[in-house]
């Protein structure tokens, strides 16, 4: 029986190395400890510690944090080192795991890594890929397009399927009418709702403001406590004044029937913008962080977009307001363009959806 070690930083990760192990187990027998939560762990992982010890975002919360990080380094590379693992699959989290590739090849070359979900160095990074050469076996990726850029750079690599294909599957092409309402994904960091909820705060007011009977959906990660979401949504005045026209979800299921039956998101970039797509549901991305991270940031990454639709086309299916353009005007605007739309069942609110098509269509069929 092969003996595997996972490491998954944050809750994305969980759900990712979840679908992976399960797809693995199907043809052989795994002994499996891992750094994940209960998605790991309900696939069949033992966990050695929870994700959330190391759910940090960006640059300055890393540097208040610098400390533990590299002492939990260490505690893991010995830990893995000294229980004889066969393999360690990295699950994306890039900032940690490429580190943790070099110090475990350094203590035990013979130990083989995987790198599922890489860093996605066609978009930012590209600098990197000697690294992963030289510290990662195989790689497995998410996206069909990676595999070429990957190989050329020399890599070994796979691709198993789309996880969202998987867990789509019955809701994809299920047939529910669409309702009046948004549904607003902020992230799954209590930083992020933080740094966040205030702009969608007032977001949330225009569109009351301009249909009160707009429904306004808020569905929880799973790394989010309630009630800590609705004591800072009481904080900027929405569960006192509009609480009767807010639904938050903690129920994975009715999360995704939510989506499919929105008329439009307000979503964070990252795969939840592939998951809206698969379901034929139009967006628009807004994100916000601090200066310093947003410069450091924009000093290597070589993309225009940042929407995973946007990139898989190759062009602007869901507008993007980041930073200096995420401000309440500018995503009200887009907001009200769409709901006109969608109202009408007119050519822009139509078009959208065609572009989404043609998204679902380029992943279904790999």
């Amino acid at each position: 029986m092969k003996k595997i070690f996972i490491v998954a930083g944050e809750l994305s990760g969980d759900q990712t190395a979840a679908w992976y192990l399960k797809k693995r187990s199907k043809i052989e027998k795994l002994e499996v400890h891992a750094v994940g939560g209960d998605n790991l762990y309900k696939a069949g992982a033992n966990i050695y510690d929870s994700y959330k010890k190391l759910n940090i975002v960006g640059v300055v919360e890393v540097l208040s944090k610098l400390k533990f990080i590299f002492g939990y380094l260490k505690k893991l590379t010995d830990y893995i080192t000294q229980n004889n693992f066969d393999e360690v699959v990295l699950v994306d989290f890039p900032g940690f795991n490429l580190i943790l590739a070099k110090r475990l090849k350094q203590k035990n070359n013979k130990i083989k890594i995987i790198y599922l979900a890489p860093p996605q160095l066609w978009a930012w990074g590209a600098w990197r890929v000697k690294k992963l050469k030289k510290y990662c076996d195989n790689l497995v990726v998410l996206y069909p397009f990676e595999v070429a850029w990957y190989k050329k750079h020399g890599l070994n690599v796979e691709y198993l399927g789309t996880p969202l294909c998987d867990k789509l599957h019955d809701y994809i092409d299920l047939d529910l009418p669409v309702k009046k309402q948004i549904t607003v994904l902020p992230g799954s960091r209590k930083q992020e709702i933080k740094k966040l909820l205030p702009l969608l705060a007032s977001v949330i007011k225009r569109i009351k403001f301009l249909d009160s009977s707009i429904k306004i959906i808020l569905p929880l990660a799973e790394s989010l406590d309630k009630k800590f979401v609705e004591d800072e949504l009481r904080k900027n005045g929405l569960l006192n004044n509009f609480g009767d026209n807010i639904k938050i979800i903690t129920d994975e299921q009715e999360k995704i029937k939510e989506l499919k039956q929105s008329f439009m998101a307000i979503t964070k970039p990252g795969t939840v913008t592939l998951e809206l797509a698969l379901l034929n549901v139009p967006a628009i991305i807004f994100y916000k962080t601090s200066w310093i991270t947003y410069f450091l940031a924009k000093l290597v990454v070589n993309i225009k977009v940042m929407g995973l639709p946007n990139l898989f086309l190759n062009k602007i299916i869901y507008k993007e307001f980041i930073q200096g353009n995420c401000t309440v005007d500018n995503i009200f605007k887009e907001i009200k363009n769409i709901y006109d739309g969608y109202l009408q069942n007119s050519g822009y609110y139509l078009n959208i959806k065609k572009n989404l098509k043609e998204v679902r269509d380029n992943l279904i069929k790999q």
